[in-house]
């Protein structure tokens, strides 16, 4: 059982040094999705219900708490996109077809803006960013393709 259990912390080790790497890259970060640290907050407590004394344990339920927290954190890289939440990751500038840029005006709060890439997959992703909507279109103007359409949208 311990092989397996240090299998699994050799992979989630592996997987926060990629993390960490993309996660430096982050020239606009996100806002951090709050939907992450609850679920590490929960699954964390789950695990540590029954003691366990075994060292190879411990340390997978550390770096699953800590992936887990880490997997909230997203923004536009000078690389990639970096994705947060459960299902986090990067996503390559050449794979978005179309972008849409939604602002959004909460008083007393600040410029906000949403923002949701669609990729040659069929699929939407989705960032948050305390920054104008201006802002996050000029810095993707020189990231994407000239082939991309950027759509200012409303609420």
């Amino acid at each position: 059982m311990d092989a397996v259990i240090i299998f699994i912390d050799v992979v989630f080790l592996i997987g926060a040094i990629f993390s960490i790497y993309w996660q430096s890259q982050i020239e606009i970060k996100a806002t951090y999705k709050l939907s992450t640290l609850i679920f590490a907050v929960f699954v964390g407590a789950w695990l540590m219900v029954t003691p366990v004394n075994r060292l190879p344990y411990i340390i997978m339920v550390a770096e699953f708490v800590t992936l887990t927290i880490m997997n909230g954190v997203g923004g536009i890289g000078s690389k990639k996109i970096v994705l947060s939440g459960f299902y986090s990751g990067v996503l390559d500038y050449s794979q978005i077809v179309h972008v849409t840029l939604i602002p959004i005006e909460i008083p007393g709060q600040g410029e906000r803006v949403a923002v949701i890439f669609n990729t040659k997959r069929p699929q939407q992703i989705e960032l948050n960013f305390k920054r104008s909507y201006k802002e996050i279109e000029k810095y993707l103007h020189d990231k994407l393709s000239k082939d991309v359409q950027v759509e200012i949208g409303q609420v």
